[in-house]
């Protein structure tokens, strides 16, 4: 499906449904990438959406049980404060939310129920995407500096 297709029919079901914006939702949620022609058009677009939540679901429970993180994290992992911590609980408690809501609608495809979902993504999406982006910052440039250390003997 070419992304003018996309976008058109994006078109007919935003105004049937009062969706968001296409550019603002591609801009957000990459629509561009949907190149399946479907009859449950609707359910491409909220599993892609999704998608995202997932991926940055998977990423916050990395930094919540750092078990196996890789090492370039360690610094903020080590240095979490108390504030990053309570952002990404509010984070992951949200997507968490989102992805148990999503189950429901694999079961039965229902076009009006796709779209409460796409908008309700895109509204809560919206409202944490400051604080994420304020824990991406902080993940980049940890607050405090743990000093390598090395390693010598002294016997």
């Amino acid at each position: 499906m070419e992304y003018a297709d996309v976008k058109k029919k994006y078109g007919s079901l935003a105004m049937k449904h009062s969706l968001p914006d296409f550019k603002d939702l591609s801009e957000q949620f990459e629509l561009e990438k949907i190149d399946v022609d479907s009859d449950c058009f609707a359910r491409i677009i909220r599993k892609t959406m999704m998608d995202k939540i997932v991926n940055s679901l998977s990423f916050l429970d990395m930094l919540l049980n750092p078990v196996n993180a890789p090492r370039i994290y360690l610094p903020f992992i080590k240095g979490m404060s108390i504030e990053d911590r309570k952002i990404i609980e509010k984070i992951y408690d949200l997507f968490g939310s989102l992805s148990l809501s999503c189950l429901a609608l694999e079961l039965d495809y229902s076009e009006k129920k796709e779209a409460e979902m796409i908008k309700k993504i895109y509204k809560e999406w919206e409202g944490i995407r400051k604080d994420f982006i304020e824990l991406m910052n902080n993940i980049a440039k940890p607050q405090s500096s743990i000093a390598k250390k090395e390693k010598s003997y002294f016997g």
